[in-house]
């Protein structure tokens, strides 16, 4: 089938039970992503005292996840669009899942890191193959909301992680925390089941008889649907050949080589932020004079204004369009961050954490929605894995960074401040790569199908 038409057919596509149901286990399986990450974060200040080890050997440990997800987001991406992209999701989440439940059974810092690494790797993995394939059966009206909504599993899994940890913890220690995962092992039997394969796979590999099915699925008249299509679609012998000639030297053509080089550093620069301050914040509150329950619900605080962010961006981008919104966001979750620093009481500490997670946070989210628009279609999967996996980079960063400030004893207004300066490299980073689209427009005079739209 020729890719042009189906492409089309799913993007003209009504949103029904189908579409329901893939946003659904996109959410639950993007949700407990999100809980694997923050849950570190959770029993940090336990585990130091359990294993008597150093903030900066929990800085490498926090990390050990990020080095495996960049792993996992490069290796397992291409292995979907060699093996199909169900195969590997069921596989990724079998593997995070799988090891975070492992990392209870460790009594040292050394297999503790080495089972976040391997969870790392599955995470890695289930959140762009989800992405790409919320991207491909989404109708073009709903694409944007859709994986939005799905991005917000990260916070409600940011969420559940200090409320199970603040419940648990005090009882049975921090190893039940962790028994949570053992969820979706026992869930993937009905992933195996009701998972749709990628159209695109299934059409390149000849597999018919599971096409029609997943497109009667969709539309029990799809056959019409696709002859109609075909009439009103132009394309040559050469539409198939293109889409096995995409590759990731793409990225860098003189059209998007600056774009990508630029989302790459603003994913690093969110990542950095995000993931240093939710493995230190309990821990650096709580070695500033709060209980540990206080700083808990920080965590809390900070994922509520995240998911919140993330919503409210998701609708408010359609209207005032990314190159407005997005320096904004960033600028104020800087300044959110730094503000962090600043001797204050307790309400006013929540109300600067919940902007932290309303902007700064939420701006990472808001990011793959944009380059998932910013790239065409026959490179937007290839463009967002690349964009999640390197900025694993600042992903690792994070916590070590945050582990030698603490090291150092440098001031809880030093420390807010090392993870505000990432903000504003974002917002300058997004506006360049504004100005550059707007520049490719002009030059070509038209607005390319499945690229930012700029208001």
């Amino acid at each position: 089938m020729n890719q042009k038409v189906l492409n089309s057919f799913l993007d003209n596509s009504k949103f029904n039970g189908f579409h329901k149901v893939l946003l659904a286990i996109g959410f639950f399986v993007i949700t407990f992503s999100g809980y694997e990450l923050s849950v570190f974060g959770s029993i940090v200040p336990v585990v130091i005292k359990e294993w008597n080890i150093s903030t900066t050997q929990v800085g490498f440990i926090g990390s050990s996840a990020m080095f495996g997800m960049m792993l996992g987001a490069i290796l397992l991406s291409f292995l979907a669009d060699k093996f199909g992209v169900k195969k590997l999701l069921i596989v990724s989440i079998f593997i995070f899942n799988f090891f975070i439940v492992c990392a209870t059974f460790t009594n040292s810092g050394l297999m503790f890191g080495i089972c976040r690494f391997m969870a790392g790797v599955g995470s890695g993995g289930a959140t762009p193959i989800v992405i790409s394939l919320l991207t491909e059966y989404s109708p073009k009206a709903n694409k944007a909301k859709m994986v939005a909504f799905a991005i917000c599993g990260n916070q409600i899994g940011g969420i559940l992680a200090p409320l199970v940890a603040m419940n648990v913890m005090p009882q049975f220690g921090w190893k039940p925390v962790l028994w949570l995962s053992i969820l979706p092992l026992l869930l993937i039997p009905v992933f195996i089941k009701v998972i749709p394969e990628s159209a695109r796979f299934l059409s390149q590999s000849n597999q018919t008889d599971k096409l029609n099915a997943t497109l009667t699925k969709i539309d029990p008249n799809y056959q019409a649907v696709l002859e109609t299509t075909k009439e009103t679609i132009t394309f040559d012998a050469e539409d198939e050949k293109n889409v096995e000639k995409v590759s990731y030297l793409k990225l860098f053509n003189k059209r998007y080589a600056l774009g990508t080089v630029l989302i790459t550093l603003i994913y690093i620069c969110g990542l950095l932020t995000i993931n240093g301050v939710n493995v230190w914040l309990p821990q650096v509150m709580n070695s500033n004079g709060y209980a540990l329950g206080s700083s808990l619900t920080f965590s809390v605080v900070l994922n509520l204004g995240t998911l919140l962010g993330t919503v409210l961006w998701a609708i408010m981008v359609d209207k005032v369009g990314f190159r407005v919104l997005m320096p904004i966001i960033y600028s104020v979750g800087a300044i959110s961050l730094f503000g962090m620093g600043i001797k204050a009481n307790l309400l006013v500490l929540y109300l600067f954490v919940g902007l932290i997670g309303m902007f700064a946070f939420s701006a990472h989210s808001l990011m793959n929605t944009f380059a998932s628009q910013y790239y065409p279609a026959e490179i937007r999967t290839t463009g967002v894995g690349f964009a999640n996996a390197t900025g694993r980079i600042g992903g690792m960063l994070g916590p070590i960074v945050g582990g030698m400030l603490l090291t150092a004893n440098v001031s809880i207004t030093m420390w807010f401040l090392v993870f505000a300066i990432p903000g504003i490299v974002a917002a300058i980073s997004i506006t360049l790569i504004n100005i550059q689209t707007k520049h490719f427009k002009q030059k070509e005079n038209v607005i390319p199908e499945n690229t930012v739209v700029e208001k």
